[in-house]
């Protein structure tokens, strides 16, 4: 596992402006919001779909996806997994530019597994009208939501009759659907491929000392934490595992993403053992949108479902 430097023992300006960065943050707990009931997210399924709840907040779990039960999906079908704050329509574009290049609503699944966003997610260079800024941010973490993902990954499979299924997340989305597989083990052998954007996987310069005794999700993906250990295994042995194929999407630089700001940081989002495709001087959110990543990261979805059906897709 790539080890980050302790940002405790950083000082200068890296240091400072990780700190500086952090304040909004904890404002927002300190304020109470981590602990509000977000509004109920909006929900898109096709007709037959499942009502689930969400195991945090006890309101129906939100999403998109699907034209009808047992229709064909023509591709692996693909969850998305938004992060913290977010929710489903944070994946809007990226579904519009999948369809565009024939893929089915069949095959293109997303949950808001934290209620209603509060539009945080919002890409710069590629705004979604869609997706409107409404009420405050509800902060969650990473293991109150892997039993949504489960439930979602499970129900998904049903209604498509896919038993096989590929996962696309962003920021704390690649944690959490890292350990719903972690956690569920059983589901790696039926998993085509893994895209982790921007995720926590080795630490966030969001979190720097002490945040981990306010921030739940910063106890988890803190720099060196033993959440983070457990999940990567020894040596980084458990960040990936065959036989899906995985992709990292990040900036690389240390510049751009607020969340892996200076060296520390910079290749916390690789994994080993994954195709590291770095992107430098993009930001967060356009890291997820911007039309020539989304395009990579699905060509590398439609190649991994190639090389698994090649051997037999069932």
């Amino acid at each position: 596992m790539r080890s980050p430097t302790n940002s405790a023992q950083a000082s200068g300006p890296r240091a400072t402006r990780a700190h500086w960065l952090l304040a909004p943050l904890l404002t927002l707990v300190i304020s109470g919001v981590q602990a509000q009931t977000p509004e109920p997210a909006d929900r898109d399924f096709a007709a037959g779909f499942p009502m689930l709840t969400d195991s945090e907040h006890a309101l129906p779990l939100g999403g998109f996806g699907g034209t009808h039960r047992g229709d064909p999906p023509g591709h692996v079908p693909v969850i998305f997994v938004h992060g913290n704050t977010g929710d489903a329509c944070n994946w809007r574009l990226v579904a519009d530019d999948f369809r565009a290049a024939g893929w089915s609503d069949q095959a293109l699944w997303a949950l808001s597994y934290n209620g209603r966003g509060a539009g945080l997610g919002a890409a710069k260079s590629r705004p979604d009208p869609r997706c409107e800024v409404t009420g405050v941010p509800a902060m969650t973490s990473n293991d109150i939501n892997v039993s949504d993902l489960y439930a979602f990954i499970e129900a998904v499979r049903d209604y498509t009759g896919s038993r096989l299924f590929s996962l696309v997340g962003h920021s704390l989305g690649v944690t959490v659907a890292r350990k719903t597989l972690k956690d569920h083990p059983q589901l790696r052998d039926d998993l085509v491929a893994f895209v982790g954007i921007a995720g926590g996987n080795d630490g966030t310069s969001l979190c720097p000392p002490g945040s981990e005794k306010i921030v739940k999700a910063c106890a988890e993906i803190g720099a060196n934490t033993p959440w983070l250990e457990a999940l990567n295994g020894p040596d980084g042995r458990d960040e990936t595992y065959g036989p899906a194929q995985w992709l990292t999407i990040y900036d690389g630089a240390g510049e751009a993403d607020k969340a892996f700001l200076g060296h520390d940081f910079a290749q916390s989002p690789a994994l080993a053992g994954a195709y590291n495709r770095q992107f430098p001087g993009t930001e967060h959110n356009d890291l997820r949108v911007r039309e020539d990543i989304v395009a990579t990261y699905r060509r590398f979805l439609e190649a991994a479902e190639t090389r698994r059906c090649d051997k037999g897709c069932d």
